[in-house]
């Protein structure tokens, strides 16, 4: 009998213990303070948290949290400056390592976004809604690579991405010959320069 209880017990704790070490959301503050909770995201596309012990849920404000994580979906944002952004912007990465890959969308209301120096903007009305994804190399400035939008120059975006890859020089060739510029190709450059 004695053994019996001291098996339930020690079954009991160690699935507690293993309850707790489950993937978990959580925040980092801009002072690099990591925070567990929950995140809840908001039907306008906003995030909610909830701090562990809390019954109180805040916005995720970008000047109070530079980064979260929402561990049912396996997805973390960051807060990064997008070239033709005022501000910065949370942004999903997609892809981490030597090149991380982002992922923006912007939905509803018109805006322009001015390209290059000497390029061409791009406007989007009411309405649209566009997908943005950017890549940077250890954490540095962020390069437009891929876009659903109509606007903008394609030939840009495909030079941004040459330059990114173009330190292994095998890989851009190989990449510049298959002539598939889509999302999956993109992605599976990316992940072949990191494992490199």
């Amino acid at each position: 009998m004695k053994i019996l209880l001291r098996s339930i017990f020690c079954i009991t704790l160690l699935c507690t213990f293993f309850t707790q070490l489950h993937a978990q959301d959580f925040v980092v503050t801009s002072t690099n303070d990591t925070i567990r909770g929950e995140i809840e995201k908001e039907i306008f596309g906003f995030y909610r948290f909830k701090p562990q012990g809390s019954d109180n849920s805040i916005k995720i404000k970008r000047q109070e949290i530079k980064e979260f994580y929402k561990a049912e979906k396996e997805v973390n944002f960051l807060v990064r400056q997008i070239p033709w952004k005022r501000r910065p912007e949370f942004l999903e990465r997609i892809i981490k390592g030597k090149i991380d890959l982002f992922e923006y969308g912007s939905y509803g209301g018109g805006a322009y976004h001015p390209g290059a120096p000497g390029g061409a903007g791009s406007f989007s009305g009411s309405g649209m809604s566009i997908i943005e994804w950017y890549a940077c190399k250890s954490n540095g400035e962020l390069f437009e690579v891929k876009s659903t939008s109509f606007f903008g120059s394609r030939r840009e975006r495909k030079e941004n991405f040459y330059k990114l890859i173009s330190d292994k020089p095998e890989l851009l060739e190989k990449f510049m010959k298959n002539d598939d510029y889509s999302l999956e190709a993109i992605e599976a450059c990316i992940k072949e320069y990191n494992s490199n």
